[in-house]
């Protein structure tokens, strides 16, 4: 079984996707070369990074629950496939004192690579995520036993912290966490549902018994069950069924 994940992971991915986006003429060579620029800073990265801090400056946010997302590109497949899940993302769902809900995720996609913004932590309001994300979403909210570690100052200021981190570089990460064999916790560059564990350890709401880096998004949903501490989490509740996809090259 591990083998198969192993192999499924790396070439869908890798391979797989990259054929079929080159048969589409979808990636093209000014988007291979943002590809493989990525690790340059852009004046586009900064600013995006300010425009997402200064969209929560001053705000609250606390914990609301989390979201499931379905993608319909290759390496949502991909990780869809090697996890045996339908779930390919995972991000938290956060809301403010007007009950503004918020998408904070790592995550990228190729509108942003075309801005020279590569993939990271970032944050958007939720009901901009919905409308424009092609496959299914769902979501399970948070019931607090205790709810006053939901501190909204501090989990702004964590997440104003965090915005900008980027986006897992180590593909190797990803395969190991599906085995829970991840040794180490590196928090310089995160996928999605290891930021997500990130972020609920760091307020004491999951236990720490495992490595944040050895979550996938599956262990989120209805199908697995996580060490959670004063909360559970709500049956999953789709909120869009599907979408027409528009891009093949995204993490979600």
């Amino acid at each position: 079984m591990k083998i198969i994940a192993l192999v499924t992971i790396l070439l869908i991915n890798n391979l797989w996707a990259f054929d079929v986006l080159r048969e589409k003429d979808i990636i093209n060579k000014h988007v291979r070369f943002q590809i493989e620029n990525l690790a340059e800073p852009s004046k586009a990265q900064a600013e995006f990074v300010q425009k997402q801090k200064e969209m929560i400056e001053g705000k609250g946010l606390k914990l609301w629950g989390i979201g499931l997302f379905s993608g319909t590109d290759p390496f949502a497949y991909g990780i869809k496939l090697g996890t045996a899940s339908k779930w390919s993302h995972v991000a938290v769902v956060l809301i403010d004192e007007n009950k503004q809900r918020y998408c904070y995720e790592s995550n990228g996609s190729l509108s942003q690579l075309l801005k020279k913004i590569p993939p990271q932590v970032q944050i958007h309001k939720w009901k901009d995520v919905v409308s424009r994300y092609p496959g299914q979403i769902a979501t399970r909210k948070f019931r607090f036993s205790d709810s006053s570690r939901n501190d909204a100052h501090a989990i702004q200021q964590f997440v104003y912290k965090r915005l900008g981190t980027p986006y897992e570089k180590d593909l190797e990460d990803l395969v190991l966490a599906v085995f829970r064999e991840n040794k180490e916790e590196k928090l310089s560059s995160v996928f999605c549902s290891e930021e997500a564990a990130h972020i609920l350890m760091e307020f004491k709401y999951l236990a720490n018994d495992r490595l944040d880096a050895n979550y996938i998004p599956r262990d989120f949903s209805q199908q697995e069950f996580i060490p959670l501490i004063d909360c559970k989490l709500g049956k999953e509740r789709l909120v869009k069924k599907h979408g027409v996809s528009t891009c093949c090259f995204s993490l979600q």
